[in-house]
């Protein structure tokens, strides 16, 4: 049921998108899905200065889900410098345990060379049974969270429909690839259906990360992000059994 929380690890950063300019933000998190309510939650911090940022997010199961997912336990750290008001990651980790297993995959970014490498590493009652490092066909700046970060400084006109393709460190192990569509029309519609409609000035997105998030098809998620820039919803859609996964600020 929640065996994947990298649809709230993305969406932390755009929470914290319009806060950069402070030394250190925490902000909280609740994942609620279909009709089971509350099924997993997050702490995050982001702390930044004139060159460097580190994110550092702990998620948990809750519940029912605590149950299926045999206690699921994440934790993800970003970590690199700013850049013509850019956040630039340099290594991104992902550390994640469940029942007598835990696993770390650390992606390293060589940004002189153009070259991310990912180590990927899993332990059964501490004991390693796995430890693998390749060189992926792809280089980003972004990872998951600095993505969403960035998205403010990387679409200028949040209102006028277009398509656009983006790559990030940790989405698709082929190639990162994650595509924003910023609708009209019958989409546009269909989006406000499902998130509702916002103030003035909120804007809409349909993100899709290509990641079965949540037995989803693509990861195919709908956005709702005010005008300071702080999401007001998102709803993961086409969910098999249990209906939608929706994130919400605390």
């Amino acid at each position: 049921m929640l065996r994947n929380s990298l649809l709230l690890i993305s969406l932390i950063g755009v929470f914290f998108s319009v806060l950069l300019q402070a030394e250190e933000i925490a902000a909280d998190y609740r994942v609620e899905y279909g009709i089971f309510g509350q099924v997993g939650k997050a702490h995050a911090i982001l702390r930044t200065d004139d060159t460097y940022y580190m994110i550092d997010a702990n998620v948990s199961t809750l519940g029912i889900a605590k149950t299926v997912t045999d206690d699921l336990q994440e934790r993800h750290i970003s970590k690199g410098h700013i850049s013509k008001g850019f956040l630039v990651t340099d290594m991104y980790q992902m550390i994640k345990s469940f029942g007598p297993y835990t696993s770390t995959t650390i992606y390293r970014v060589d940004h002189k060379k153009k070259r991310l490498t990912r180590q990927y590493k899993k332990w059964k009652y501490d004991q390693q049974i796995i430890n693998a490092t390749e060189k992926l066909d792809y280089y980003a700046k972004d990872d998951l969270m600095t993505f969403f970060l960035n998205l403010p400084v990387h679409i200028k006109e949040k209102y006028r429909p277009e398509k656009y393709q983006f790559k990030a460190v940790g989405e698709d192990r082929k190639n990162g690839r994650v595509d924003i569509t910023i609708p009209s029309g019958k989409v546009l519609k269909e989006i406000i259906d499902f998130v509702g409609e916002g103030q003035e000035g909120d804007w809409y997105s349909r993100v899709v990360m290509y990641r079965k998030l949540y037995h989803s098809k693509q990861g195919e998620l709908d956005v709702r992000i005010g005008k300071e820039g702080l999401v007001e919803k998102a709803v993961l859609k086409d969910l098999i059994f249990f209906g939608d996964v929706r994130i919400i600020k605390q």
